[in-house]
């Protein structure tokens, strides 16, 4: 696969004997080529949820009659792989700090003071080990390996390859306690789990078709029907979470391409409208009538619920209870906990977990990475590769504001850092020069008599 979109041009410096060169009126480059390589190289960093999906859907374990050993082999594989590629990378750069660092490393640091806190045994030992093990390994592997334009559009690649799977193993393989509720969800998971899976897909496509000429009709028609699983699903979040990621990619994207959004979100919009309004069964339409007005049910009162508490507590102790602390002060009944995980109880929204667990310091840590990448993604809106991390990074920032911890929403600081990177010294660009890079002005050379 080789697949080109367009970056903007260097200044052209002028030659003797001439006026100074014109920039091209569209001001872009020859197109940078995606190709295989790039996407295989940023798979194993993004792929991690489907990993963990598909091993707990049982795909391997029933293809080979239920070999227990094959129950964790993607994510043992992706672990590996991840692993693999920063040893690789990194020696091969002469173990040099990566571009985006920076940030990562002072949000590190505040996160520090809330493991004093930090009690030994059961989910927050586990949450700890995790925040100092496996989500620090993405992000090093994030910095390393998407730290070029190619890589960056590949991230869109691998995400809507994940999705348009993950779709369409779901809709083989339904889970049956979920099909009894008339919807639709891959065996073994939640039908969040699901439904962002599939919604990083939408968002992938619908990069594709604004971002890459090629493939603009078949990315935009696979946005729009790969949007009626994610309804299918009945989780409100992921479609939230598509539709600011949509506005983003259109108030940062520039020139003919922010007139080609209008299509795909007419289309997104009419497909949902007439889902719901035809398609859905009345038990998933009652579900996203919240998002218009409508009476908050079970699960979105409990997750207010849990929200107020971690603000009220966060004020009252704003120095934090310590990473995996929030249950302890969540009171006991109020919550219908899976066997075995009574204790993995936690906010549901990435900054007020990171207030209420961490403290102040870990929330201004948080603070200023967001806050940076929003700068990057300022000064390099020019580059589609830029927008297109950005666009994925507001889908799981957003998302993170709904459901999973601090380590479940690892993609946030994937794709944070694949932002970030863009703005960084060390940043290898693609040739030609990404216009985020400072241009080197050439002075003109006097003409030889």
């Amino acid at each position: 696969m080789s697949v080109g979109h367009r970056t903007p041009l260097p200044p052209v410096p002028e030659r003797a004997g001439r006026s100074p060169t014109a920039r091209p009126e569209s001001g872009l480059t020859p197109e940078v080529r995606v190709r295989v390589r790039d996407v295989a190289m940023v798979l194993p960093v993004v792929a991690f949820p489907a990993a963990t999906a598909l091993d707990a859907s049982g795909v391997l374990t029933d293809l080979v009659g239920g070999a227990g050993p094959l129950r964790h082999l993607l994510i043992s594989v992706d672990l590996a792989a991840v692993a693999v590629l920063i040893v690789a990378t990194w020696a091969a750069r002469g173990f040099r700090a990566p571009a985006g660092a920076l940030p990562f490393l002072v949000l590190f640091l505040s996160f520090l003071p809330g493991f004093a806190w930090t009690s030994i045994g059961g989910y927050q030992s586990g949450k700890a080990i995790q925040m100092l093990t496996t989500t620090p390994a993405f992000v090093v592997a994030a910095l390393l390996v998407v730290d070029r334009p190619a890589r960056r559009m590949a991230l869109l690649w691998a995400s809507a390859g994940i999705g348009v799977l993950v779709a369409l193993l779901a809709m083989v393989r339904p889970d049956p306690a979920y099909q009894a509720l008339d919807t639709v969800v891959l065996a073994g998971t939640v039908s969040i789990t699901t439904a962002r899976l599939i919604g990083y897909g939408v968002v992938g496509l619908l990069c594709l078709g604004v971002l890459v000429p090629r493939v603009r009709l078949v990315a935009l028609l696979g946005a729009v029907a790969l949007a009626v699983p994610l309804l299918r699903t009945g989780s409100r979040g992921p479609l939230v979470a598509l539709v600011l990621a949509g506005l983003v990619l259109a108030v940062t994207v520039s020139g003919a391409r922010r007139w080609r959004l209008l299509p795909p979100l007419a289309g997104l919009g009419g497909v949902t409208a007439l889902t719901v309004a035809t398609a859905l069964p009345e038990a998933l339409t009652s579900r996203f009538a919240v998002l218009w007005g409508g009476p908050l049910d079970a699960s979105a009162e409990t997750r207010v619920m849990l929200s107020r508490l971690a603000a009220e507590v966060f004020l009252e102790r704003p120095l934090g209870l310590g990473w995996g602390g929030f249950g302890s002060v969540v009171p006991g009944g109020s919550l219908i906990a899976l066997p075995g995980l009574e204790d993995a109880i936690y906010p549901h929204n990435l900054p007020l977990e990171v207030a209420v667990e961490g403290g102040l310091v870990a929330l201004a840590g948080l603070v200023l990475l967001l806050v940076t990448a929003g700068r990057v993604l300022w000064r390099c809106r020019t580059d589609p590769s830029v927008v297109a991390a950005a666009a994925l990074l507001t889908f799981a920032f957003v998302n993170s504001l709904f459901s999973a911890d601090l380590n479940g929403n690892y993609l946030v600081w994937v794709f944070a850092a694949a932002v970030l990177t863009a703005g960084g010294r060390a940043s290898r660009p693609d040739p030609p020069e990404g216009a985020c890079r400072p241009a080197v002005a050439v002075p003109p050379r006097a003409r030889a008599r």
